[in-house]
């Protein structure tokens, strides 16, 4: 009997406590684990992408209103010299051909105009018979065009005649100048030679072909640089070029030389090699007499500057799946949006915020990991 009574009463207590709808905020209820469990969107929340967490983990959140601030540093990059775009030029086979003679020898120094190499080319000597067919053309249609003329002052000529001699005669003169143009293309020369003439001031620096090579149109031969005329280009992060600003001061070490040098940015590269992420920056000497070669490499120190950045903290960032770097802002009543940002590189602890925020926002940083349970990594 004793058994049955206290049966009944479970039974009677279950059906109570199916019966009856849960209390979702119990008034007496007491949290004992502020894990990150906790903080998780709520039933309640009509706000989608809002988080909301209960006022006893509020302590473990810090906010900061943000706001633009000075921000400078140094950003580092692997750079390596090269020639100025204006400072390397190239001598080439300006037709298909096969090189006869090379004049010069790597080291040398040569004015523009100077006779580099002399190139055999039938395509060459094809050119120069045109130019002297088209000549001799048009001086038979000058005569045409003469005698008509004295026809005509005679009485006896034809204006019929005299106008499709009129057109005769501007055919040629157009074919004529057309085969000069090309041919002077080619440069000096007589029959199948061709010479080739360097086109700037310079010291040979590379000879990449050999007497007796065939040639093809627009095949290097020689090349030829400047080397005072060099600079140093770095290769930097694609976070990190919003940064550097034209002008900008840079520190350069550079492999060949025992003290480091200095320069200034004069041009950001617009365009991205998108496999690295990475973008050229070009540095100019402040020292143009330095005895450097292309190719050297060096570690460039750039002054990156922005007069109006915001920056955070480097607790205040996550990122998800290693790509989407977050921040989560307070938008009142405990609740926090998560906030997809563009970032440069953490450096002292610091990160600037390059997209997403405004100032005047509320940002948490610290316990930002709290928010964000799925956070894969803190930068």
């Amino acid at each position: 009997m004793h058994i049955n009574f206290i049966v009944s009463i479970l039974l009677a207590s279950s059906l109570i406590s199916c019966s009856a709808p849960p209390d979702k905020h119990p008034a007496n209820q007491k949290v004992s684990n502020t894990s990150a469990e906790e903080i998780k969107a709520t039933d309640t929340d009509q706000h989608v992408g809002l988080i909301s967490i209960p006022a006893e983990s509020r302590p473990y959140i810090s906010v900061a209103t943000v706001t633009p601030q000075n921000f400078s540093a140094m950003v580092q990059a692997p750079s390596h010299v090269e020639f100025r775009t204006k400072a390397l030029s190239a001598v080439s086979a300006v037709v298909a051909g096969r090189l006869k003679k090379i004049n010069v020898q790597v080291g040398d120094r040569v004015k523009a105009g100077t006779p580099i190499a002399i190139l055999e080319s039938a395509d060459a000597a094809k050119m120069r018979a045109e130019v002297a067919e088209s000549k001799a053309e048009l001086q038979r249609a000058e005569d045409r065009m003469r005698r008509q003329d004295i026809m005509q002052k005679s009485g006896v000529g034809l204006a019929m005649e005299r106008a499709e001699a009129d057109v005769q005669l501007r055919e040629a003169r157009a074919d004529h100048q057309r085969s000069q143009q090309a041919l002077r293309m080619i440069g000096d020369g007589t029959d199948q030679a061709v010479i080739l003439r360097a086109s700037e001031d310079g010291v040979v620096l590379q000879i990449k072909s050999s007497v007796g090579s065939a040639l093809a149109a627009g095949e290097t031969i020689i090349e030829i640089g400047e080397p005072q005329s060099l600079w140093i280009v770095a290769d930097v992060f694609d976070n990190d070029l919003p940064l550097i600003e034209k002008g900008a001061k840079a520190t350069l070490q550079i492999s060949a030389l025992s003290e480091p040098v200095t320069g200034r940015v004069v041009a950001v590269s617009a365009a991205m090699q998108s496999d690295l992420r990475r973008g050229a920056v070009y540095i100019e000497f402040d020292n143009p007499n330095l005895v450097l070669k292309p190719g050297m490499f060096a570690k460039g120190l750039i002054e990156a500057a922005g007069p109006h950045r915001i920056l955070l903290p480097t607790t205040a960032v996550v990122i998800r799946d290693k790509k989407h770097t977050m921040v989560y802002v307070e938008t009142g009543d405990g609740r926090f949006e998560p906030r997809q940002v563009l970032i440069g590189q953490a450096r002292d602890g610091q990160v600037p915020v390059l997209d997403g925020l405004k100032d005047g926002e509320k940002v948490v940083v610290s316990g930002a990991l709290l928010l964000d349970s799925s956070a894969s990594m803190l930068l």
